[in-house]
């Protein structure tokens, strides 16, 4: 069996890295990618960011490289955000205005702290990485 490389470019850096990917699947944890197997954990060869590769269990033909750091952001909030969802759409079906907005109200500030956490990550990311250019 010949495994040929794939070639992906580091969605953080734009870094080219070389991947070999055998058979193996490793255990996918992400609520958000509950229909996608997670063939492959490693660290851009530029700036030392962990990424994965999951390939759709449902189309094998797609593919994302997604930034593990980033991905776990926004899992450790994505419960509360779908019951959240799931009660808006309740609150609109009867009618129930002042619930709505409330429940529109948190949806916005859980979207803003993750997206919070996620500046704050990629800042400390640069912070790291040009520390380790100049030493």
């Amino acid at each position: 069996m010949i495994i040929l490389p794939k070639i992906k470019e580091c969605p953080h850096c734009s870094a080219i890295n070389v991947l070999r990917i055998n058979d193996i699947n490793y255990e996918n944890n992400f609520q958000n990618f509950v229909n996608w197997n997670l063939k492959k954990i490693f660290n851009c060869r530029k700036c030392k960011v962990e990424l994965g590769l999951f390939i759709n269990s449902l189309n094998k033909k797609e593919e994302k490289l997604i930034w593990i750091d980033l991905l776990k952001c926004e899992d450790f909030h994505l419960k509360k955000l779908d019951r959240l969802q799931k009660s808006k759409m309740k609150y609109e079906e009867n009618n129930k205005k002042k619930e709505y907005l409330r429940t529109i109200k948190e949806i916005q500030n859980i979207q803003n702290q993750i997206r919070l956490d996620q500046v704050k990550l990629k800042i400390k990311t640069k912070i790291q990485n040009r520390g380790m250019a100049s030493a």
